[in-house]
C-alpha cells in the first residue's frame, strides 16, 4: 500500500445548515484554537483508552504540529515507530509525519533523516520525494533537488534547479560547466524560462550581440507566450536572476546595453507581441531615448487593453515634457507618478500574491510559473 493511499482518507461531509457567524476575526481565531485544544484533549483520552488505535495517534500528532507543539508531536511519532509488530506501511507513515514535524520545527537534518528512513521502507513515494526536494532546495543543494524532481517526473522543477546549479557555476567562473547544465535543462524542458534567461544574460554580459539576437529569437519561440515578459524584465532588472541582491550598473554599461535593447525590440516586433510585450517594447525604446517610437508602442498597448495602467502612466510621463507646467504643479504630478510606480507589478495567478520582482515559484502558495503582469490595478 502506498503512502498516498494512507494519507488521503475520504472524509464524509454533511450539508452546512448553520446560521451565519457574526464573530469578529479575533473571536473566530480564539474559538478555533479552543476547538483544536478540545480535540487534542479528546484524542488524548482516546489514546489512553485504546492504545492500539494507530490512526488516533497520528491524528493527535498532526494536531500538536498544527499548534506548533513539535516536541510533543515527535514524541507521539516515536512511540509508534518503536512499537513491536507495527506494520511497515504504518511505520513508514509515522516516519513521514515525523519528518514533517522536524521540518516544521526547523530541524532540517532530522527531517531528512526521517524521510530517508521512510523511503527505505516505502520506496520512492511521491510524497517523500517531494518533501526531500523541498528541503534540498531550501538548503541550496540544487543538484540534489533536481534529482528528486527527475524521479518525480516534474520537468519544470527539474529544469529550474538545474538552472540554479548553472547560476552557481557561472558565479564560480566555470562557464563551460554552466553551459553544459543549461543545455541539459533545456533538453528536459525546452520552455524553461529560467534557463533561457540565464543564457541571454550571459551573452549580454559578454557583449555577443549576434548570438544574443539568435538566442533571444529562439527563446521567444520556446517560452510560453504569457511568460515572455519575464525574459525582458529579467534582462532589465539590476539583480541576479534568482536573487534580490542588486548589482551596481554603471552609466557606460547602460549605454552599451542600447544595442541589445534595439535588437530585443526588433525581435519582439517580429514575434506577434501580446499586450505585455508591447509595453516592454516601449520600455526598451525609452531606455534608448527613442521617446516618439515609445509613445507609439504605448498607444498600441492601450489599444489592446485600455486599462493597462502602467502604459497610460508612461504615456502621461512622456506627455509632461511637451507641456508648459508650473514648477509647483509639476512637483505635485511627479509625487503622484512616483507613488504609482511603487505599486507592485506582478501577481500570482493562483493565490493573488503581489511582488515587484519576478518569481518562478510563488513565495506564498508555491505554485510554479504562475507569475502574471498586473495589467489592471484591480488584478
Amino acid at each position: 500500500m502506498s503512502l498516498l493511499s494512507l494519507f488521503r482518507k475520504k472524509k464524509s461531509t454533511a450539508p452546512d445548515n448553520r446560521a451565519p457567524s457574526y464573530l469578529s476575526g479575533t473571536a473566530k481565531t480564539e474559538t478555533g484554537l479552543a476547538d483544536t485544544r478540545a480535540a487534542i484533549d479528546e484524542l488524548s483520552k482516546a489514546v489512553k483508552d485504546t492504545p492500539e488505535a494507530v490512526e488516533i495517534y497520528l491524528a493527535l500528532g498532526n494536531l500538536y504540529r498544527s499548534q506548533g507543539e513539535i516536541e510533543r508531536a515527535a514524541q507521539i511519532r516515536n512511540s509508534l515507530i518503536v512499537r513491536p509488530g507495527l506494520a511497515p506501511a504504518t511505520k513508514a507513515r509515522a516516519l513521514y509525519e515525523l519528518g514533517r514535524d522536524f521540518s516544521r520545527g526547523g530541524f532540517l537534518d532530522r527531517a531528512v533523516n526521517a524521510f530517508e528512513k521512510a523511503r527505505e521502507i516505502e520506496g520512492d513515494s511521491p510524497e517523500i520525494l517531494t518533501e526531500l526536494a523541498v528541503l534540498a532546495a531550501g538548503s541550496r543543494e540544487f543538484e540534489k533537488a533536481a534529482s528528486y524532481y527527475s524521479k518525480l517526473e516534474h520537468p519544470v522543477q527539474e529544469a529550474h534547479y538545474l538552472a540554479r546549479c548553472a547560476e552557481d557555476e557561472f558565479s564560480y567562473g566555470d562557464g563551460s560547466t554552466a553551459q553544459h547544465i543549461l543545455e541539459k535543462a533545456l533538453h528536459i524542458y525546452p520552455s524553461s524560462t529560467e534557463s533561457w534567461l540565464l543564457i541571454l544574460a550571459q551573452l549580454k554580459k559578454a557583449g555577443s550581440l549576434d548570438k544574443f539576437r539568435k538566442k533571444f529569437r529562439e527563446a521567444l519561440q520556446k517560452v510560453p507566450k504569457h511568460l515572455r515578459f519575464v525574459l525582458v524584465e529579467g534582462l532589465l532588472a539590476e539583480s541576479s536572476i534568482f536573487g534580490d541582491t542588486p548589482n551596481s550598473v554603471s552609466a557606460s554599461n547602460s549605454e552599451k546595453s542600447h544595442s541589445f535593447y534595439k535588437v530585443m525590440v526588433e525581435e519582439i516586433e517580429a514575434s506577434d507581441p501580446d499586450v505585455s510585450m508591447h509595453y516592454y517594447g516601449a520600455r526598451l525604446l525609452q531606455l534608448c531615448k527613442k521617446h516618439e517610437e515609445a509613445s507609439i508602442w504605448l498607444e498600441k498597448t492601450l489599444m489592446l487593453n485600455q486599462n493597462f495602467w502602467l502604459a497610460r502612466l508612461e504615456l502621461f510621463n512622456l506627455a509632461q515634457d511637451q507641456q508648459q507646467l508650473t514648477s509647483s504643479f509639476k512637483n505635485q504630478l511627479d509625487f503622484f507618478v512616483n507613488i504609482a510606480h511603487k505599486i507592485k507589478r506582478f501577481t500570482c495567478s493562483s493565490c493573488g500574491f503581489k511582488r515587484d520582482k519576478i518569481f518562478f515559484v510563488c513565495p506564498r502558495c508555491r505554485s510554479w510559473h504562475s507569475i502574471t503582469f498586473r495589467k489592471e490595478l484591480n488584478q
